[in-house]
């Protein structure tokens, strides 16, 4: 009778024993995959224990009854193929998890399930043919002709898997590959070793090192975990559209974007904070059971859900945003978070995960910009995000190639005519249509291109003014933003332009608005009071747009405060807009300011104006903005 070794099971047992200690200490949701990797690692050990009770029996055959050396041994060998059959529908999981059809996962299952009802058959079978093991009358224990039965069965298992991964392998994530690979590859040489020392039992050993290959690929997968909310992170969510891209499946992106979530920050600390993002993970997915959460940003959460109807995305979209509405519940604390919202759904048209990621980036940037914080990306939509990137790569290319001008819209200055002018920056694109204004600032200031743009008109103002040192025009506005103001080394750059083009600081000004101001009062206000020392004034520009108070006119040093063209719808005629207007020039006035009215457009504006005491006046009236040429010939 064969002495079998157990070393290689102690070894095992105390593999999988390991990997318990670290698979449970994890804060995980409770799925279906991590259900059954459990399952894979309580029968590993289960069946190593058993095997060393049937080791035990077989070798005190003499002093245990027939019946329970059968009936023990009949149990290890359906046990492991059932471990076989678990880790196999493990790596089903795992392979098809981005596969929204679900008949081949359901052919894999059956097929593992008539495998296991045909080798317990065949196990049942046994305990009177013995055609897989026997006891002689002696009690010796002895192999049967069809004792590989079981490795057969592991056999028919992996070529199911293989052929699965052959019909979905654009689908099928590179962890998973390498499990396919390995797996089967370790589990061939280690029966090939078993089969060359048949004394040594190499059952526990595979199940383990599978087990261990499991845990593997599981931790690989929690590299692109969010550790805080146990979501996928923003990775896991590339390469989840990029499998699905690649495998043709339609699916749904809803993703929300947390609104002040600072506030709850303070009022309850970080630490609830946190609670408060693991919660509303948590609920996401309670709320859709087939979607995939993902932490795509700090406060931003994406959905990626399976498609099948219009009808049927609407649905889960509202259903996410009325959930979001009712508000988060953690430890008694209940806190209505606001959120912007935007669903994409993704229905075969053409386009590369990146262009995906894109739209996705786009769709939320306009969801928090849009009033109702509310977007679906349409054709429509799509189309917008296609403009403004092609308005983008000209500006790229027009920043390298000098394509920008500069134009200048004259300021009549009531005491002393055309004294100062406004430079304002001007593009065409490739076909010479120009392209407005309205549409490139904003996108340079999203894309960070407008540090570019402002010094650019810096140099073309200095070198006009340079060309005209007598002229009557005696100082140009140039607009700033705060991605001007946050660099510390800002007032030096505008002193050494002004100095290599032989300037006085007072020949140049500075327009900012309430919205730049509001970024870091306190650091603007430092900023802008040493740069007046130098020489440098500053204009407060449109003021009554809905940013600005009378504190930044208080507590900032403006020589200028331009009231916008918003407060003279009406005027004159509209006796509200005329009395708003006259109170604003005294007030302004009586704090030794002076006042410039923006957007004129005819006689009977401007000459109320001067009766009312305007200090100066800029509007379409008196000049359009004039290319430089233009502007060169008629007023320096």
């Amino acid at each position: 009778m064969i002495q079998w070794s157990l070393a290689g099971d102690f070894m095992s047992f105390i593999v999988i024993f390991v990997l318990m200690l670290y698979f449970y200490e994890k804060r995980m949701l409770a799925n279906i995959r991590i259900r059954l990797y459990r399952a894979c690692l309580w029968s590993s050990m289960l069946s190593i224990i058993l095997n060393a009770v049937c080791v035990y029996l077989i070798e005190h055959s003499d002093r245990v009854p027939y019946w329970v050396n059968m009936l023990f041994n009949s149990m290890y060998f359906e046990l492991t193929v059932i471990v076989c059959s678990l880790i196999a529908a493990y790596v089903f999981i795992k392979m098809l998890e981005h596969v929204y059809d679900k008949s081949c996962l359901r052919r894999a299952f059956t097929g593992l399930a008539v495998v296991n009802v045909l080798y317990l058959a065949a196990v049942l079978y046994n305990l009177k043919s013995g055609i897989i093991f026997y006891f002689d009358p002696a009690g010796n224990y002895h192999r049967g002709p069809l004792n590989i039965l079981g490795y057969g069965a592991m056999a028919v298992e992996i070529m199911m898997i293989y052929l699965c991964y052959i019909k979905n392998h654009p689908s099928v994530s590179q962890s998973v590959v390498r499990i396919i690979y390995t797996i089967p590859t370790i589990t061939v040489l280690l029966y090939l070793f078993q089969f060359m020392y048949p004394q040594m039992i190499m059952n526990g050993t595979g199940m383990a090192i599978a087990d261990l290959v499991l845990f593997i690929s599981f931790q690989a997968r929690e590299l692109k975990k969010d550790h805080l909310t146990m979501a996928g992170n923003r990775e896991s969510f590339f390469e989840n559209i990029s499998l699905r891209l690649a495998g043709g499946q339609q699916f749904q992106i809803v993703v929300l974007a947390l609104r002040k979530f600072d506030i709850i920050n303070k009022n309850y600390g970080h630490q609830k904070g946190d609670e408060f993002l693991y919660t509303i993970v948590k609920e996401l997915r309670m709320l859709i059971p087939e979607a995939e959460v993902f932490r795509f940003g700090n406060v931003e959460f994406a959905l990626i859900i399976p498609w099948r109807s219009a009808e049927e995305s609407a649905e889960n979209y509202r259903r996410i945003k009325e959930r979001c509405q009712e508000g988060w519940t953690v430890e008694g604390i209940h806190a209505h978070i606001r959120a912007a919202f935007m669903y994409l759904d993704y229905m075969g048209q053409h386009c590369t995960p990146s262009q995906l990621m894109d739209y996705v980036e786009y769709g939320i940037q306009k969801a928090k910009d849009s009033p109702s914080h509310d977007v679906h990306f349409t054709e429509t939509v799509m189309r917008e995000y296609e403009e403004e990137k092609k308005i983008l790569e000209i500006m790229q290319q027009s920043v390298e190639q000098r394509r920008f001008r500069v134009w200048y819209q004259p300021v009549s200055h009531l005491e002393s005519g055309f004294a100062s002018a406004e430079a304002l920056l001007r593009l065409n694109d490739y076909e010479g249509n120009p392209v407005p204004p309205s549409r490139f600032i904003p996108i340079a200031e999203e894309s960070g291109m407008i540090d570019d743009l402002s010094w650019i008109v810096l140099e073309e103002v200095c070198e006009l003014l340079e060309k005209h040192p007598e002229s009557q025009v005696k100082s140009i506005s140039i607009n700033m933003s705060m991605q001007q103001f946050a660099d510390a080394g800002l007032e030096k750059r505008i002193l050494d332009c002004l100095k290599r083009h032989h300037l006085t600081p007072d020949r140049l000004k500075i327009e900012v608005t309430e919205r730049v101001l509001l970024h870091d009062m306190a650091y603007m206000k430092n900023v802008m009071y040493n740069m007046n020392h130098a020489g440098i004034g500053f204009y407060l520009d449109d003021f009554g747009t809905g940013y600005s108070n009378l504190a930044s006119v208080l507590e900032f040093p403006f020589e200028c405060v331009k009231l916008d063209k918003s407060l003279l719808i009406g005027f004159p005629g509209n006796p509200d807009s005329e009395m708003l207007v006259k109170t604003l020039i005294e007030l302004f006035h009586s704090m030794g300011e002076k006042v410039v009215v923006e957007g004129i457009e005819d006689a009977a504006q401007a000459e109320f104006l001067k009766a009312l005491g305007a200090d100066r006046i800029q509007g379409y009236y008196y000049s359009k903005p004039l290319p430089e040429e233009a502007f060169e010939k008629y007023y320096l």
